[in-house]
């Protein structure tokens, strides 16, 4: 016995059950409860590489199954935090539960009958699985990524980087080098893996140190982490969010970013950035963002956009017979089905209906 790796991975284990109760008992809401699932399945991988439980099939294969829920719990916890008004698409779910029935399945009959692995059996039950794994935790990471630049909550880009920094390695690591070393099956010899194998211990040892430090952002957001994951604010409700985010009200600023968006129609403009309307406003961007998320009420800067471009584009599609592409290019979408999209989340119907039930009503 390997008493240093093992005391490591022991001691990693053990953090992350105990940041995991902690979660599970003192914190409420879904991201909470995420969290504390996230850190019992990544437990199990440190586990599966103490001999006591590796020298057990049995054992082995029930932690590998909770292991690999890991990355699509991550996956889940990043969609959650990072992506405002959106609903995990079905088809992710389809794959996550493809992945675990295959995988489950075809390594239990491996771990039963060995003779049963040929080329065919190997890229069913491991090429395809790690591919949809591989494809996940990349998207995790791109999730963490595209919302940075249009995110109002400074508290979530902070965490954004974090994000990116500490799960990207651990991603990496685990997830990518495993999948690029499936394939050394098909061009190397037996034995041999494309990219050296990384030890255990140092992934028990990166999980004993940064997991911590990730996991203290979280505690720092844990009270704004309810408002973070309520998907479900509307534009009406925008207004009777937080009394304490109406000190220190700017009557004057918020008047002078009105008249900008509506007298000017700077919404109308293609690819408007959140640092060109405060270059617009001679206002620091930090403090512009503040402004649109505790005054204003939005979460993110397409939500401020939308919320002229789609008022807007309803007052036409009511008053005249522009065709609807029109419109949408006229607004500042680059893209139909993006207008489409932004209509269809405000009003429930798509830009045809509602002018169809318009007209029909007068």
């Amino acid at each position: 016995m390997n008493q240093l790796p093992d005391l490591i991975a022991i001691l990693a284990s053990f953090q992350l059950i105990f940041i995991g109760a902690f979660f599970l008992v003192h914190n409420q809401g879904v991201l909470a409860r995420l969290i504390s699932l996230y850190c019992f399945c990544l437990s199990s991988y440190t586990l599966a590489g103490i001999p006591f439980f590796s020298n057990n099939l049995l054992s082995l294969f029930i932690l590998f199954r909770l292991a690999t829920l890991a990355p699509f719990i991550l996956w889940i916890i990043a969609f959650t935090l990072f992506v405002d008004n959106e609903k995990v698409h079905p088809g992710a779910w389809l794959a996550i539960v493809f992945f675990e029935l295959t995988r489950g399945i075809g390594i239990g009959i491996f771990y039963l009958n060995p003779d049963t692995i040929n080329d065919a059996s190997f890229i069913v039950v491991q090429i395809i699985p790690q591919l949809i794994m591989f494809v996940f935790a990349a998207h995790t990471l791109y999730l963490a990524y595209q919302g940075y630049s249009v995110d109002l909550l400074e508290q979530r880009r902070r965490l954004r980087l974090t994000f990116l920094l500490i799960m990207g390695i651990l991603l990496v690591v685990i997830v990518g080098s495993d999948f690029i070393n499936l394939f050394s099956r098909f061009i190397l010899e037996p034995d041999q893996n494309l990219m050296p194998d990384v030890p255990n211990y140092l992934v028990s040892l990166y999980i004993l140190v940064v997991t911590f430090l990730f996991c203290q952002r979280i505690f720092q957001l844990s009270e704004e982490a309810t408002t973070l994951i309520s998907t479900g604010v509307s534009a009406k409700d925008r207004t009777s969010t937080n009394g304490n985010s109406q000190t220190n009200v700017d009557p004057a600023l918020l008047e002078k970013i009105k008249k900008t968006m509506e007298g000017g129609k700077l919404y109308t403009h293609t690819g408007l950035t959140i640092a060109d309307l405060a270059e617009n406003l001679s206002i620091q961007e930090y403090r512009l963002r503040r402004v649109i998320n505790q005054q204003l009420k939005f979460r993110n800067f397409n939500q401020f956009l939308n919320n002229y471009r789609i008022e807007d584009a309803s007052t036409r599609l009511r008053d005249t017979n522009t065709p609807i592409s029109t419109i949408a290019l006229d607004v500042g979408y680059a893209s139909l089905s993006v207008f489409n999209k932004a209509f269809k989340e405000r009003y429930k119907v798509t830009p045809s209906e509602f002018r169809n039930s318009e007209h029909s009503t007068t």
